[in-house]
């Protein structure tokens, strides 16, 4: 055997071994993608089980609008300062689209928390009410 015979067959197994890396690399990268796709989808599917609207009017009502995607009760609650409970609905398991116009006119002022609960996630939206020198504000944060 031949020096020259020895760096082809040393090339060979080089290039041999090359592949293989390669090879192995791209499976691996493979896996890593569709194993996070996999819990990335399951994440969204557990994010995704009711959307909610809530907004206020220029008549002064608060609108609380509630899409379920699932057959889940979901509550709604509006809690003052303190955490007394100002206003409490359960939406049952047979409601998929939920609206309710809020009159707060009689609320004394001060925050207030309106919390939309289903079984997968928990939406959190804060309001002040407060009087304006003409007119009485409401703002949703």
């Amino acid at each position: 055997m031949s020096i020259r015979d020895n760096k082809r067959r040393t090339f060979k197994h080089l290039l041999a071994m090359k592949n293989l890396l390669k090879t192995i690399a791209f499976a691996v990268a493979f896996t890593v993608v569709f194993v996070s796709n996999t819990f990335a989808d399951d994440k969204e599917t557990k994010k995704a089980t009711f959307g909610t609207g809530i907004f206020a009017s220029k008549s002064g009502k608060i609108h609380i609008n509630l899409d379920k995607y699932t057959d889940h009760n979901a509550v709604i609650l509006v809690t003052d300062q303190k955490g007394t409970v100002i206003y409490r609905e359960v939406v049952g398991k047979n409601v998929s689209k939920f609206r309710k116009a809020l009159n707060v006119e009689d609320l004394p002022n001060g925050e207030y928390t309106i919390d939309v609960c289903g079984k997968d996630g928990k939406v959190t939206r804060h309001f002040q009410l407060s009087e304006q020198p003409a007119e009485r504000a409401l703002a949703i944060k």
